[in-house]
C-alpha cells in the first residue's frame, strides 16, 4: 500500500513538473510550441499539456517494457535523481550569486557541501550505466539535442529577420503604391519584428502581381496575466506615411484570452 501511494505521489509530481518545464522551455524558445491549457484564472502555473500527457504515458510504458528487471529500473532512477539534484544545486548557486548576491564564501560553502556530497553518490551509480542507466542518458541526450537545435534555429530566424528587414528609404523610393498594383482588401502578414518592414514583404512585392490596399504586420506577444484589458490588447501604429496604408499591430494576450478577441480586432481595423 505504501509503495502504491508513493508511486501515485511521484507520478503526479513528475507530470506537474514536466508541464511546467515544457512551458518555460517554450517561453524561452527552447522547445516547439504546444497547446497549453490553463485550468485556472487565478494561478498562472496551473496548466495541462495534452501532447506531453500522452508522451509521458508512451514513455513510461516503453521504459518499463525495455528494462528487464526491477534492478535496472532502480539503477536508472538513481542516476536520474542524482542528475536532477546536481542540476538543482548548480542553478541555486547561480541564483545565489547573480540574484540574491550572497557572500561568495557562503556560496562556496554551499556548493562544496551539497555538490560534493552529490558527486560522491553520483560516482557510485556510474557503474550501473551498462545495467540499464544508458537508456535514460540516451533519452536525455536526444531531448537536449532537440532543445538546442530549436533554440539555435529560433535565434537564427529572428536575427536573419532583423538583418534583412527593408529600410524606410527603400519604402519611400517605391512610393505609396509600392511599385505595384494595390487591390482592395486587407492583407495580414505575421512576423516577430516589433519595428521595421520584414524582408518577406519585399518578396511579395517582387513575386505577386498585386498587394492589398491595406497591409498590417501582425506581431503576437504573450503577457503573464490572465486577460489583457481590451484597450491594451491591440497596439496599432503606422509603419509608413498615411497614404501608404501600412500598419503594425502588436497583439497581446494572457493565459486566459477572451473569446471576443477576433471581434475586437475587426473593429479596430475598421476604425483605421
Amino acid at each position: 500500500f505504501i509503495a502504491t501511494l508513493a508511486a501515485l505521489i511521484a507520478s503526479r509530481t513528475m507530470t506537474t513538473a514536466i508541464f511546467s518545464i515544457i512551458k518555460q522551455a517554450t517561453a524561452l524558445g527552447c522547445f516547439p510550441r504546444l497547446k497549453i491549457i490553463h485550468t485556472s484564472r487565478k494561478f498562472m502555473g496551473q496548466i495541462y499539456i495534452p501532447v506531453m500527457n500522452w508522451f509521458l504515458l508512451v514513455s513510461c510504458l516503453a521504459f518499463v517494457t525495455t528494462f528487464g528487471s526491477i534492478n535496472e529500473i532502480g539503477n536508472a532512477y538513481g542516476i536520474a535523481e542524482l542528475g536532477v539534484m546536481m542540476m538543482t544545486t548548480i542553478l541555486v548557486t547561480i541564483i545565489m550569486l547573480l540574484i540574491w548576491q550572497v557572500n561568495i564564501i557562503v556560496v562556496l560553502c554551499f556548493l562544496t557541501l551539497f555538490l560534493g556530497l552529490e558527486l560522491f553518490f553520483f560516482s557510485s551509480v556510474l557503474g550501473s550505466v551498462a545495467d540499464g542507466s544508458w537508456v535514460l542518458l540516451v533519452f536525455a541526450a536526444v531531448l537536449y539535442l532537440v532543445m538546442y537545435i530549436w533554440n539555435y534555429g529560433t535565434k537564427l530566424k529572428y536575427e536573419t529577420e532583423v538583418k534583412q528587414k527593408l529600410s524606410m528609404d527603400l519604402m519611400m523610393d517605391l512610393g505609396c503604391n509600392l511599385g505595384t498594383v494595390r487591390a482592395p482588401g486587407i492583407g495580414l502578414l505575421y512576423n516577430e519584428l516589433v519595428r521595421g518592414v520584414p524582408a518577406i514583404f519585399g518578396h511579395f512585392l517582387t513575386t505577386m502581381p498585386a498587394i492589398h490596399s491595406m497591409i498590417i504586420f501582425v506581431c503576437i506577444k504573450w503577457v503573464p496575466v490572465p486577460v489583457v484589458p481590451q484597450n491594451e490588447r491591440f497596439l496599432f501604429r503606422r509603419v509608413c506615411p498615411k497614404n501608404y496604408h501600412m500598419f503594425r499591430c502588436i497583439a497581446r494576450y494572457g493565459h486566459r484570452k477572451s473569446s471576443a478577441w477576433l471581434q475586437t480586432f475587426r473593429l479596430i481595423i475598421m476604425l483605421y
